[in-house]
């Protein structure tokens, strides 16, 4: 008996340890206080089932500001293993209510709290944020509780736990709103074009003379490029319509109408590589990233796709975004 037992904390011992040593690399979080302008990609699939990416979410971090654009669905876990400052967590940017968009809000919400952030959340988006922001506190309001009674309230503050929804107005379909100024880092909203998804924005952040332009979803969009202009980086989505109609011509001739008619629809508001890149010309933006990528680049020919005719239209640099790439961008001023 006493042999089994020694044998049995032996093995625990050995799991324990297998553990620890199999635990991956974390990757460097980046410097609050560096004086640059980060951006790493936390979701850069789309709707659809993805082994490798969370469905969209971009992170900013400058001067002191740790921002997400849109919580999609996997995405807080890509915050949590590139080791990004969930404590510091200030703002969420949402750019349209799909729920490929706001799935992890919830998450993301909680996570932040957990690690130690001290103030409520502000949750800016679109008019109508305010019911999604609702929506996701009345879901988590028994899970607040439980934390509050077990940690108590020096651990997990109750007032901290809150998110507060900010609707952004624009005066008209191609003005920008000022979302926040403050640390140096000013971000600002614009309408894009996601019809009947609407309004749908995409956000501009401009930190020591750079500039981040993220599209949210939108089909081929003149008021993109007008906000996106001298864009360091244009974090632009982007669907293989080839491949979309090809899907949508083999679910008809299966049968499938309900499928083939969705494929389709799907095409009409969502932009392809070239469209992308003709936008990035306009704006004349010095790098263009693919994201929210449809259907996923998981096949030579897929990838090959996504870059088709797109030298012909933008000479600038293009980077097909994956889950956890970041970019450091100094100061120009």
């Amino acid at each position: 008996m006493k042999n089994c037992l020694h044998l049995l904390v032996s093995f625990q011992l050995l799991l324990l340890t297998s553990f620890a040593l199999a635990q991956p690399t974390v990757p460097t979080a980046p410097n609050f206080d560096d004086g640059q302008l980060h951006v790493v990609l936390c979701g850069t699939g789309s709707p659809l089932p993805d082994a490798n990416r969370a469905q969209a979410c971009t992170a900013i971090i400058a001067g002191n500001e740790f921002v997400v654009v849109d919580v999609g669905s996997g995405s807080w876990r890509k915050v949590a293993v590139n080791n990004l400052p969930a404590q510091n967590l200030s703002a969420v940017l949402l750019t349209h209510f799909h729920s490929d968009h706001i799935g992890d809000l919830g998450e993301a919400v909680m996570q932040s709290w957990a690690a130690g952030r001290t103030q409520k959340l502000n949750v800016y988006g679109p008019p109508g944020v305010e019911k999604v922001v609702a929506g996701f506190t009345q879901a988590y309001a028994l899970d607040t509780d439980y934390r509050v009674l077990h940690h108590g309230e020096e651990l997990m503050p109750r007032a901290a736990a809150a998110a507060v929804a900010q609707p952004i107005k624009l005066k008209s379909d191609d003005a920008a709103a000022l979302v926040f100024d403050r640390n140096g880092l000013k971000v600002t909203a614009f309408k894009v074009n996601h019809d009947p998804v609407t309004p749908a924005y995409g956000y501009r952040f401009e930190y020591k003379g750079r500039v981040v332009v993220v599209s949210g979803d939108t089909a081929k969009s003149d008021n993109l490029a007008k906000h996106a202009a001298g864009a360091d980086l244009l974090i632009h989505e982007v669907l293989v319509k080839p491949l979309l109609q090809f899907a949508a011509s083999n679910f008809e001739r299966a049968g499938n109408q309900r499928r083939a008619k969705m494929s389709r629809d799907i095409i009409n508001y969502h932009a392809s590589p070239v469209e992308a890149a003709e936008v990035a010309a306009v704006a004349k933006a010095e790098t263009l990233v693919f994201t929210h990528i449809v259907p996923s680049p998981n096949t030579p020919q897929i990838e090959q796709a996504l870059t088709r005719g797109v030298g012909d239209v933008y000479k600038g640099k293009v980077v097909v975004g994956n889950d956890g790439m970041r970019f450091d961008l100094p100061p120009k001023n």
